[in-house]
């Protein structure tokens, strides 16, 4: 094969770009920080981050979810901590008025103040986080609970609403206003009822209709709204548990995507440091090897 003056320039610039591609190349990962900039650098690297990206997405959005659920969550705990303590108030009033040395006008008062506490827990069963009713089943925009007469209408269902908070695991968060202040025995009726006919029973003198059926109601009353807030608490540590994990999952996926992606800055630093000498090398030595023309004689 003849070797021409033209063989060996194309040659030495074929050359020559070859080493400065990967000078540029590098250069490029440094300015990114990322070792894959392009699907073409790592074709198996690209396709772990694209899963690890997809995957931290959805992590996030399950995370999202238990943040929003979590204040549903514990506004109703701390509205059926409130509930709890005011039936308690109202036990001790009861055993209050049981007392047959009470005048009518202390008898007054007591059911006044159960009338107090009716009313407050009332309101309570009303409650609402970011606009919707807490006990109102899926009908969160409809109040649960109105008076008609001596009892109430419940007008929410009983339904209970659900969130994914991770891959096929699915949550009950609410609890609905029947589950909580309406009696579970026929007739029984509803807490508010219970407490209305409480404070007559107290007006009237009516001891033993005080102690003895209108008590045990209550007791019933007050160990229901205890047992949903045992639910409640429990569904407040389990959302609790599965944000750490999700938490440790979104650091794993991260950590991967990383490893897939981002440069080691010391091994890149030298990688520059070696492909810019070989290009200086390069371009020395494609200056002696390329011969001078017949302009560089004629100078």
């Amino acid at each position: 094969m003849r070797i021409t003056n033209r063989l060996i320039v194309e040659t030495s610039l074929n050359d020559l770009q070859k080493i400065l591609r990967k000078l540029l190349g590098v250069q490029e990962k440094l300015s990114s920080g990322k070792r894959v900039n392009r699907p073409s650098d790592d074709p198996f690297s690209t396709h772990k981050a694209i899963s690890s990206r997809g995957a931290v997405v959805v992590l996030e959005q399950f995370s999202r979810n238990i943040e929003e659920i979590r204040g549903w969550v514990s506004a109703t705990d701390s509205t059926l901590s409130t509930v709890t303590e005011a039936l308690r108030e109202v036990r001790t009033l009861a055993i209050q008025a049981a007392n047959s040395t009470l005048s009518p006008s202390d008898r007054e008062n007591i059911a006044l103040r159960i009338d107090e506490y009716k009313e407050m827990v009332f309101q309570l069963s009303g409650e609402r986080y970011n606009g919707r009713y807490l006990f109102s089943g899926t009908r969160t925009m409809e109040r649960p609970f109105t008076w008609n007469g001596e009892e109430v209408v419940y007008g929410g269902n009983d339904a209970h609403m659900k969130v994914n908070i991770g891959s096929g695991t699915e949550i009950s968060f609410n609890l609905t206003g029947r589950e909580v202040f309406m009696g579970e025995e026929a007739g029984e009726g509803s807490v508010f009822g219970l407490l209305n006919r409480l404070a007559r029973a107290v007006r009237e003198g009516d001891l033993q209709e005080v102690s003895g059926l209108l008590l045990q109601q209550l007791d019933r009353a007050a160990e229901r709204v205890t047992e949903k807030q045992g639910i409640i608490g429990s569904t407040e540590d389990r959302l609790e548990r599965m944000k750490e994990f999700l938490a440790g999952l979104v650091e794993r996926e991260r950590g991967q995507l990383s490893e897939e992606e981002e440069i080691d800055l010391a091994e890149a630093v030298m990688d520059l440091q070696l492909n810019n000498t070989a290009y200086q090398s390069s371009l020395a030595s494609c200056a002696r090897v390329i011969l001078p023309s017949l302009l560089d004689y004629l100078r």
